[in-house]
């Protein structure tokens, strides 16, 4: 008799951890925890089409762009391209400005110590900021991209890339009292090989 109760008492007792095992989380598997490398190659992935996506945007919205090259600081060269080309009228300084539509893209390239620094910003149809990029002898060395919604002015997300593989991704939930989230991200540099 005491055997069948504690027979019974065990198959109860199982169902009912295996009752409680079924409403509390369980640990993730094995195969689902990434590594860092694995996390990184996702956020960059994810960032890359962003950025791809501002690029094929503003590259459909650019209408006109005017040119300007040089100043006494240094030899420079000034690109800005706009939505729309320029109409008949002319502001303050002679120059004709841009009729109800803002700006597009704006680059700067300069020359200092014999690197070529260059400077991109992009803006969407509402004149927000949405993509910042900066080479050096054109390699990426710095990005940011903005994300917006419509309920806000400010950005709903923030993309932050450096050089050296670091990318940094903010989020700023539309309520007011909610916490911005920020997740790190990098991928670590390939371990110099040593010359015998």
């Amino acid at each position: 008799m005491k055997l069948f109760s504690l027979s019974t008492a065990l198959l109860l007792t199982t169902g009912a951890v295996a009752q409680a095992q079924n409403l509390t989380p369980s640990p993730l598997p094995a195969a689902v925890v990434h590594t860092q490398k694995e996390r990184y190659t996702a956020a960059n992935d994810s960032l890359m089409l962003l950025v791809s996506q501002l690029h094929t945007d503003a590259e459909a919205r650019m209408r006109y762009f005017k040119s300007s090259m040089g100043d006494a600081s240094g030899p420079h060269r000034r690109v800005k391209a706009y939505a729309k080309s320029f109409s008949g009228t002319v502001d303050f300084s002679g120059t004709k400005a841009p009729s109800g539509v803002g700006l597009v893209r704006k680059q700067v390239v300069k020359r200092r110590s014999g690197i070529e620094l260059e400077k991109v910003a992009y803006y969407d149809a509402k004149g927000r900021n949405i993509l910042q990029e900066r080479y050096e002898d054109h390699r990426l060395i710095r990005l940011e991209a903005f994300e917006y919604n419509e309920v806000r002015s400010h950005p709903a997300s923030r993309w932050l890339f450096m050089r050296g593989n670091y990318l940094k991704h903010v989020m700023q939930p539309s309520s007011a009292t909610a916490a911005r989230k920020t997740f790190v991200y990098f991928d670590l540099l390939p371990a110099p090989t040593s010359k015998q």
